[in-house]
C-alpha cells in the first residue's frame, strides 16, 4: 500500500513540476518574441516567398 502511495505522489510531483516548466517556457518565449517584433522583422510574406522559391 506504502509503495502504491509513493508512486501516486511521485506521479502527482512530476506533473506539477512539469507544467510549471512548461509555463516559465512559454513566458520565456513569449518575452523573445515581444522583442524580435519590437526591433522589426520582416514580413512573413517575405519568408513563406523566399522559402517556396528555393
Amino acid at each position: 500500500m506504502r509503495a502504491i502511495i509513493d508512486i501516486f505522489l511521485a506521479i502527482i510531483f512530476s506533473t506539477l513540476l512539469g507544467s510549471g516548466s512548461l509555463y516559465v517556457f512559454n513566458a520565456k518565449v513569449k518575452k523573445e518574441a515581444f522583442i524580435k517584433i519590437q526591433k522589426g522583422l520582416p514580413s512573413l510574406e517575405k519568408y513563406t516567398k523566399k522559402l517556396t522559391t528555393k
